[in-house]
């Protein structure tokens, strides 16, 4: 949000009266929650969507993993869809993809961030090779 303030200059009557609308302060971003479906298997495709819902652009995202900036590799593809909203997606998750994952947004006035934990059930191997779905 942004607030906007309206200052009044009182000067001698040879003087001319300043006034300057619109005076703008700016306001930390304000991030709403995402979740996660609560399991997902090996293979399946992972979308979250960070969305501001309150707060001035112009912002800037940053999406983390157990507190690591996260990148597009293999299979992870980040997208800012507009202003206030950017999109995480996973193609294939797998046990590996198991985390945290964080989106931190930050504007001049300051940042905030949410997060939801991703857990994926996989294929587990015993020592006596047999496969058992998790």
């Amino acid at each position: 949000m942004l607030e906007s303030r309206a200052f009044v200059l009182w000067l001698p009557l040879s003087t001319v009266l300043l006034i300057i609308p619109n005076l703008a302060v700016a306001v930390i971003p304000q991030v709403g929650p995402f979740l996660f479906p609560r399991q997902l298997d090996a293979g399946m495709r992972a979308s979250v969507q960070c969305a501001i819902v309150s707060g001035r652009p112009p912002f800037e995202f940053t999406w983390l993993k157990d507190d690591q900036k996260l990148t597009e590799v293999h299979g992870v593809s980040i997208r800012k869809i507009d202003d206030f909203t950017s999109n995480l997606v996973i193609a294939e998750v797998e046990a590996d993809s198991n985390g945290n994952y964080t989106c931190k947004v930050s504007n001049s006035a300051g940042s905030d961030q949410k997060s939801a934990v991703l857990s994926v059930k996989g294929i587990f191997i015993h020592p006596n090779n047999e496969k058992e779905s998790g």
